[in-house]
């Protein structure tokens, strides 16, 4: 099932002997809702991160390299998709982004052999004073999701 708001957008990977460009966004498309910040984490091999959910922000994740499962869960009182749970893979071969809208419950494990890459670009600026986001662990009571 596909969670109300949550898009996901082929991306192209241009490689050649001397390696690859990927243009992951550009502010004249769609799709393009700006950013707050941006950054790349690193995850290793068979490790969860998970559980975040964001008030206002919109998270975008594209893959740079590895594989992962990002699992998303729908908490919005008044959405379609209320308590539907979806994963998505997000592979290096075929990239994508992932937008999630605010009020979504999401976590990502690396499903790969190698320490995998995500790039992670935010709405909404990182502010350790006022921060938009709420963390549950890996097992709770909300989401009925085991990893």
């Amino acid at each position: 099932m596909i969670i109300d708001g949550v898009k996901i957008i082929k991306l192209k990977k241009n490689s050649n002997e001397k390696g690859f460009l990927m243009e992951v966004q550009r502010n004249n498309s769609d799709e393009y809702l700006g950013f707050g910040d941006a950054y790349i984490t690193s995850t290793k091999s068979k490790i969860v991160k998970a559980w975040y959910k964001h008030t206002h922000q919109t998270d975008q994740i594209a893959v740079i390299n590895g594989t992962f499962k990002l699992v998303l869960f729908d908490v919005r009182k008044q959405s379609i998709s209320k308590n539907i749970i979806q994963e998505i893979v997000l592979d290096e071969m075929q990239p994508i982004l992932v937008q999630i809208p605010p009020g979504i419950w999401h976590g990502f494990q690396n499903i790969g052999n190698i320490d995998a890459v995500l790039l992670h670009m935010n709405t909404v600026p990182f502010d350790a004073e006022n921060m938009d986001e709420e963390k549950l662990s890996i097992q709770n009571a909300i989401i009925p999701y085991i990893w």
